[in-house]
This record gives C-alpha cells, structure tokens and sequence, in this order.
C-alpha cells in the first residue's frame, strides 16, 4: 500500500502453496497494520504479467472485484515494466523476468522525464541467448529483473566478448509491489487508468492447458476419462 510516493505498508510472499487464501488474509493484515479498510483505497494496482497464470489469474480476479464493488480506477502494470521502474533509470534497461522452461520475458525500455519506462520493442518470451541477441547491437544496456540476477554470468560473458558498449546488471532496491504501486502512481496522475471491466492480462505466451488443448493433448485426455 502507497500513500503518495510513500510506502505505508508491503508484504514480501515466496510461498505459491494456497495463493489465493493467503491474499485475503494478506490483505487484511496489511490493511489493519495501517489502520485501514479497503474502503479507504482510491485506486487498485495489480501486476498484470507476464508471468505465472495462477498468480496473475488470482491477483487480477482480486483487484477487478474490489474495484468494481467499489468504483475505483484500476491501473495494470507488467512485470517488465515493474522490473524496469525499479532500476535507476538508465538510458536503456533490457528488463529479463523468469518464464521457467530456461526461457525469459524480455523487453527493452528507455525512461521519460519522470523515469517511466518507455517500451523500445515489445515483450516476448524466448531463450536467454535469443533475447540478448536482439539487443547486441546497444552498446549501453543495464539489465534488471530476477532473470537478469539468474543469468548475470552468463550476460557478462557475453559482454565480454562484444565490442563497443558496456552492459551492467542492477538488483531492484525495493521488492515488486512497492514498484508497481509507485509506478502506478505515476500512470494514474497521467490519466492512463482502467476499469475493472477492461483490465486483461498480459500472457505473452498462452497456458499449458491451452496448448495441449490445440495439440489435441487435453481433449484426448478428457475422452479417455469419459470412455472409462
């Protein structure tokens, strides 16, 4: 929670066991150690991806539920961009956040005046080797994100063998909700808000059971099930 440009109150959560009961009561916590209730909050940030659909899924469903009951305004930031804000505003910062399956969520971003990111290119998920390859030609990138602290060797050992440039790694300083409720923030006073009814994820890639479903993998599976 952020008041302003200041933090109030966050919570940092590693365990992905029962997500969506240890929200509410997160929540709840969060809002009694600021002696709040969820009526006091004018407006919602959530993370919108990419990243893990049951996390996103949970988060948003949330947030949309909250603010439709509520009337608030909605504002969705991505992770890349999350990962991006909490970095000192470089001239260009490539953002990297884990995909799992040793592939990475990309994008390159520059800072405007007031240190938002500004997207240079737009998010994929690939191999680390591919997205650095699509930003070789930048001399000077700082690279952030948990994929970038991962795989920092590995960007350094590439960079050693370019030429031109220098390429740096920078570990966020706050954890990934101060970021985006501080980026927020910044969006909202822009005008660049949602209501619960248009915010949508950002997946990048589509779910397993989605693909499995175009392969014929899920549906197999189901009439398998019904045949026995």
């Amino acid at each position: 929670m952020a008041k302003g440009g200041q933090t109030l109150q966050s919570i940092k959560e590693t365990s992905l066991e029962k997500r969506s009961e240890k929200l509410w009561t997160d929540v709840q916590s969060l809002l009694a150690q600021a002696s709040l209730t969820i009526r006091d909050i004018s407006l919602f940030a959530v993370c919108v991806g990419p990243g893990g659909f049951t996390g996103l899924r949970v988060g948003i469903a949330a947030v949309k539920g909250w603010a439709s009951a509520l009337g608030d305004q909605v504002v969705g930031v991505t992770s890349l961009e999350a990962a991006a804000f909490g970095a000192a505003s470089p001239p260009l910062l490539c953002a990297l956040v884990n995909a799992n399956r040793s592939e990475v969520y990309s994008q390159l971003f520059s800072f405007d005046h007031e240190g938002v990111p500004v997207a240079k290119n737009d998010p994929m998920v690939t191999t680390l080797n591919v997205a650095l390859e699509r930003i070789e030609l930048e001399h000077d990138v700082v690279f952030a994100g948990d994929a970038a602290n991962e795989y920092a060797e590995s960007i350094m050992n590439l960079n050693a063998a370019r030429e031109g440039g220098e390429w740096s790694i920078v570990k966020a300083e706050r954890c990934i909700a101060e970021d985006i409720a501080r980026l927020a923030l910044l969006k909202h006073a822009r005008g660049e808000v949602s209501s619960a009814a248009d915010l949508k994820a950002c997946y990048i890639r589509p779910a397993e059971a989605e693909i499995k479903l175009s392969l014929g993998l899920l549906g197999s599976k189901i009439n398998r099930t019904r045949k026995a």
